[in-house]
C-alpha cells in the first residue's frame, strides 16, 4: 500500500542561479474530506480522471443508493462508490453489488432511473445528456459493459490484493484515494492517488460496419425496413455511420452529432427497429428547416422506440416524406 507524504520548498536566487530551498514536510490536515468528496466530484469529474460523463447521482438500485454513475470514454458504465474513510473490502463489495444490480436492468429501467436528474449535471444540458444515455443504451448489442471506481480517503492493504485477484476474471476496478496536507497560512493541498484497473491484453475489437448491422437486422427480421431507412438517408445526402448495434445518421458538417438512430433487434412478436429522431438537430444544421415544423413533422426524441409491422412502416413513411420535402433527391 502506498503511503503518501508531501513536502514544500521555495525557489531562491543564488550565485549559481535558481536554487531550491530545503524541503519542509507538510502535516496532514484533519479536515473531514469525505463529507465533501461527492459534491466536489459531481461538480468536476476531472478530480477522479479524464473522460467521464456524469449521468446519475444517488441512483436507487434494489435496496440501496449508488453514489455516482458515469459513462467513460470507452462507452462503459462506471459505478462510482464513495466511502467515508479508508477504502476496504466493504466498499468494494458494495460497488460490486450495485454493478450486478445495474447489469440486470433493461434499457428502459435504466433510463427511467436517470432521466429525472440529468439536468443537474455538466452544464445543465438535459437534452444532450438524455441523448447520450439513450445512445449508450441503444448501443448495447450484447451484455452491458460496467466498470467499478472506488473513491475514498486512504486504501486498505487488502483492497489492492482483491483488485489484482478480480482482474483475473475480467472485473475492471480502479481506485482513487485523496489526502489533504496543511500549507502555511491555512491553505490546504489536495493530493490524489490513482490505482488503475490492472491492464490485460486487449481483446480483439469487433469492427462495426453498416453491413454488420444490416446482418443483425436480417437476423431480427427487419432487413427490408433497415435498408429502407439507410437508403432514404443516403438519398438525402446524410452520412450513415455504424455504431455498436445501430446506425447513426449525422449532418455532413459534423459527423460526431446525430440526426437519427436506428437499432434492429428481435422482439417478442418478431423483428423490431428502434428509431430515434432529433428534429431540433435538423433545424440546427439545416437553416431552412424550422424547429417547430420539424417537431410537428417528426415528433420528438422522446417519441422514439422499437416499432414493428404497420407502425414501423408508417414511421418510415413519415421520415421519408420529411426528407424528400427538405433535401434534394437523386434523379
Amino acid at each position: 500500500m502506498t503511503k503518501l507524504a508531501a513536502w514544500s520548498f521555495d525557489a531562491q536566487h543564488g550565485e549559481e542561479g535558481l536554487q531550491p530551498s530545503q524541503p519542509q514536510g507538510l502535516e496532514r490536515s484533519h479536515i473531514e474530506l469525505e463529507q465533501h468528496l461527492e459534491d466536489w466530484i459531481a461538480k468536476d469529474m476531472t478530480l477522479i480522471g479524464e473522460g467521464y460523463t456524469l449521468v446519475g447521482r444517488q441512483v436507487s438500485i434494489d435496496d440501496g443508493r449508488l453514489d455516482l454513475l458515469a459513462i467513460d470514454s470507452q462507452d462503459r458504465w462506471i459505478v462510482i462508490e464513495i466511502k467515508p474513510g479508508r477504502l476496504d473490502s466493504g466498499a468494494l463489495g458494495q460497488a460490486l453489488y450495485y454493478a450486478a444490480s445495474l447489469a440486470r436492468l433493461d434499457a428502459d429501467e435504466v433510463y427511467e432511473k436517470l432521466k429525472g436528474r440529468l439536468g443537474e449535471f455538466g452544464d445543465g444540458d438535459e437534452e444532450t445528456l438524455s441523448e447520450r444515455v439513450k445512445q449508450q443504451l441503444a448501443g448495447e448489442a450484447e451484455e452491458r459493459e460496467i466498470a467499478v471506481l472506488l473513491v475514498g480517503v486512504g486504501i486498505h492493504a487488502g483492497l489492492e490484493r482483491m483488485n489484482e485477484f478480480l482482474a483475473r476474471f475480467g472485473v475492471p476496478i480502479s481506485v482513487v484515494s485523496f489526502e489533504v496536507f496543511e500549507l502555511e497560512g491555512g491553505a490546504r493541498l489536495l493530493v490524489r492517488e490513482v490505482i488503475d484497473e490492472p491492464v490485460k491484453p486487449p481483446a480483439p475489437k469487433r469492427r462495426y460496419t453498416v453491413d454488420a448491422i444490416r446482418d443483425l437486422a436480417g437476423q431480427a427480421g427487419v432487413r427490408e425496413q433497415f435498408d429502407r431507412f439507410c437508403k432514404m438517408s443516403e438519398q438525402a445526402g446524410l452520412p450513415v455511420q455504424p455504431q455498436r448495434a445501430s446506425v447513426r445518421i449525422a449532418p455532413p458538417a459534423n459527423r460526431t452529432r446525430f440526426l437519427m438512430y436506428a437499432t434492429p433487434r428481435a422482439g417478442a412478436n418478431g423483428g423490431e427497429l428502434g428509431i430515434w429522431v432529433g428534429p431540433w438537430h435538423f433545424a440546427e444544421w439545416f437553416q431552412p428547416i424550422n424547429e417547430d415544423e420539424a417537431v410537428a413533422a417528426l415528433g420528438t426524441y422522446e417519441d422514439g422506440g422499437y416499432l414493428t409491422g404497420k407502425e414501423l412502416d408508417d414511421r418510415l413513411d413519415q421520415i421519408e416524406g420529411f426528407l424528400k420535402e427538405h433535401f434534394p433527391q437523386p434523379d
